[in-house]
């Protein structure tokens, strides 16, 4: 069964919605509660504010005003004692609407009433033919108005009294459902304590574990160990990393099998060019060739060709270095020719042509002379005309050209076909192919400077053949 791998990101975002989601919510609750009292607080505030300021003014206007109406000083016209009872009715109106306790309500509801009735009162002396009776209208304002009023300010006493007390109640529950909010926080403030202890402990262990799994198996990387496998891991990204890690190991095992394979190519031609160099046949005509001229008294004939063997070993070895100078190549092929020239003076001459500006870049030694001794035993011998060889040699930008020339019997289309592809067969095995020579240049040149250089080879039967060597313009010490 295939285990659920958690993401980091997701993980972290999990987390944060564990741990903010429960603040949000403490946060709106204290936020609403806070607002709703303050409301209620506020509303309440309103109505005392509203119900003290009509007690302190309503009795003495209405009274006011009707007894000046009752002694005959005013008119009811000039003074409109109706315009006040109108506004106060609204104002108790306005008050029964906001007051949410029904014991309020209910003095609102009497307020209102005793207000009907001293309407009725205002309207009954307004009415009546007793003014201009100072003793009856007196008696009027004394036992209707004055105590209705009286009792509409008792009344209203009553409901402040009661808004009072509400009010001290609210600031009371306020402060308790402050003290419970500040409790609840407290106890979600510890759970999250608790919560991002065990989480991050927790979740810190699944990230560091297979992160010192990693380590250690990195570590056994280094040490050369390329058959270990990752340790696997729950956390997306850490298994992704050990994917990768298992990828590159991969890769890595992979390309060393390639350079020990390459190497293993290297020694192989190393080892086929030495055989090469060392040709029994070629040393023991070479020898032959100094015996006949020493037998034959001619000296000077043999301290060249003495010479000129020294000098052709000497290059060839070259203490050992893979690399030497271009200028050291051109004398080594020199060397190679003077001596094949004591012995085909007949049917060979050569040229070595060569730009100054290239001697000094270096080259794999004997580049040249398997293809000169190619030119020689399989172009210029097969021929019935003298042969002639070139060999030259120039820069093109950041690469080095050196063409081998010759005028001998040349290659039949498929036989050209057939060396092409030779040359162009990079990384297999030089024991599988047919013959060695210049195949042999082309796969030390492709495993030295890379697939981009190499040989060409271009021939016509009957005509010739040129082959050319394309390296870079480098300069090596070994």
């Amino acid at each position: 069964m295939k285990r659920k791998r958690d993401s980091i990101k997701v993980k972290i975002r999990s987390m944060q919605a564990i741990v903010f989601i429960p603040v949000i919510i403490m946060i709106g609750i204290l936020l609403y509660v806070m607002a709703w009292q303050n409301e209620q607080y506020r509303q309440s505030i309103r109505n005392l504010t509203m119900a003290t300021e009509f007690n302190f003014d309503f009795k003495s206007n209405i009274d006011y005003k009707m007894y000046r109406i009752v002694i005959g000083a005013d008119s009811f016209d000039s003074l409109n004692p109706y315009g006040d009872l109108e506004s106060s009715r609204k104002l108790f109106e306005q008050l029964k609407d906001s007051t949410p306790q029904e014991s309020s309500k209910k003095g609102l509801d009497g307020i209102l009433v005793l207000i009907g009735i001293l309407e009725k009162r205002i309207e009954d002396i307004r009415t009546s033919s007793v003014i201009g009776d100072y003793d009856r209208n007196m008696e009027r304002l004394d036992k209707d108005i004055y105590v209705i009023t009286d009792l509409i300010e008792e009344t209203m006493s009553d409901y402040i009294y009661s808004e009072t007390n509400n009010l001290e109640s609210m600031r009371k529950k306020l402060d308790a459902q402050i003290r419970q909010v500040i409790a609840l926080c407290i106890v979600i403030c510890a759970y999250i304590i608790v919560f991002l202890m065990a989480s991050f402990t927790s979740f810190g262990k699944k990230i560091t574990r297979p992160i010192e799994e990693l380590c250690a198996y990195t570590m056994e990387i280094a040490s050369g160990s390329l058959k270990v496998s990752a340790p696997k891991s729950n956390i997306e990204e850490i298994q992704t990393l050990s994917d990768q890690y298992d990828h590159m190991v991969l890769r890595i095992g992979e390309l060393l099998d390639h350079v020990r394979q390459e190497q293993e190519l290297k020694r192989k031609t190393e080892l086929k060019l030495l055989q090469a160099q060392i040709n029994p046949h070629f040393f023991y005509n070479t020898l032959d060739t100094i015996v006949w001229l020493a037998e034959g008294k001619r000296h000077q004939e043999v301290v060249e060709m003495v010479t000129a063997l020294s000098s052709f070993l000497r290059m060839g070895l070259n203490n050992g270095r893979d690399f030497i100078a271009i200028r050291g190549e051109a004398e080594h092929i020199n060397s190679y020719l003077q001596i094949q020239h004591f012995r085909y003076e007949d049917i060979l001459d050569y040229e070595i042509d060569f730009e100054e500006g290239i001697m000094d870049f270096s080259i794999m030694k004997l580049t040249l002379q398997p293809i000169v001794e190619n030119a020689l035993y399989h172009g210029i011998k097969n021929c019935r005309k003298k042969g002639f060889l070139k060999i030259s040699g120039w820069q093109e930008g950041n690469d080095i050209f050196l063409r081998v020339e010759d005028n001998g019997i040349g290659m039949k289309p498929e036989a050209l076909l057939k060396m092409q592809k030779l040359v162009r067969r990079g990384g297999e095995d030089v024991d599988l192919r047919e013959g060695f020579g210049i195949a042999n240049v082309a796969e030390r040149i492709r495993l030295n400077f890379g697939a981009d250089y190499g040989l060409s080879v271009e021939s016509q039967y009957g005509v010739g053949t040129s082959v050319t060597v394309q390296i870079p313009a480098v300069q090596r010490s070994a």
